[in-house]
């Protein structure tokens, strides 16, 4: 039995650097961005309702809203540069803004965000009350 920590042999460097060459191509070494979906992925449910703000100043909403199917995902985007509040998320829809996780309930889903963690949304309901829409999401870590 070979001592682990003993110096390769010249066959074992000649693997070991194939495979480190390997796993660079794949992006698991160095800074190389890793573009393979994880295979264990997991949605953990941070909030199962939680309202958009500020609907109302998006524009041509109705017609966006009522083109959304059931479970449309919602992309949320950090915006801590917001001068109106430093912990601001944006909430999205195809690329288009559709208003802000409330200010009340921003904070730990910020510092989350912050930290390098992905953080989506999946539509759960839409109402129209009077002139403008509450629209409700599900808040979900993704790991």
């Amino acid at each position: 039995m070979s001592d682990m920590w003993s110096e390769p042999s010249e066959g074992g460097q000649a693997a070991g650097l194939a495979v480190v060459a390997q796993a660079s191509q794949l992006g698991l070494v160095g800074n190389a961005a890793l573009s393979v979906p994880m295979p264990f992925e997991s949605e953990i449910v941070l909030y199962d309702e939680l309202r958009i703000a500020g609907t109302t100043h998006v524009r041509n909403i109705a017609s966006i809203v009522t083109n959304m199917p059931d479970g449309s995902q919602f992309a949320l985007v950090r915006e801590p540069n917001n001068q109106a509040d430093a912990w601001a998320i944006r909430v999205e829809y195809q690329g288009k803004k559709m208003g802000y996780i409330p200010a009340d309930s921003n904070f730990l889903l910020a510092r989350l965000m912050d930290g390098g963690k992905t953080l989506r949304g999946k539509l759960v309901s839409c109402e129209l009350k009077n002139t403008w829409w509450k629209i409700k999401i599900q808040v979900s870590l993704i790991d």
